[in-house]
């Protein structure tokens, strides 16, 4: 796996960090969809609003799929 770069995980609040895709309104952004522990710590999968998905390990961004458009 890839590592994300920090400065990767902290956009601007109305975005996605992924693919940049604008908020709307009070849209909740990220939901968790699994959780569980490894030798390397806590393991978060992750969908966006916009359909993108990211892996956190301890809360560290460790990859980022954008979501597929068509």
């Amino acid at each position: 796996m890839t590592s994300v770069p920090s400065a990767t995980v902290t956009p601007s609040p109305d975005r996605c960090p992924v693919c940049h895709e604008l908020a709307e309104g009070a849209a909740r952004w990220w939901t968790l969809r699994s959780r569980h522990r490894t030798s390397e710590g806590e393991v978060e999968y992750c969908t966006g609003g916009c359909g993108c998905l990211v892996v956190l390990v301890n809360g560290d961004m460790l990859k980022a799929l954008p979501a597929l458009r068509r």
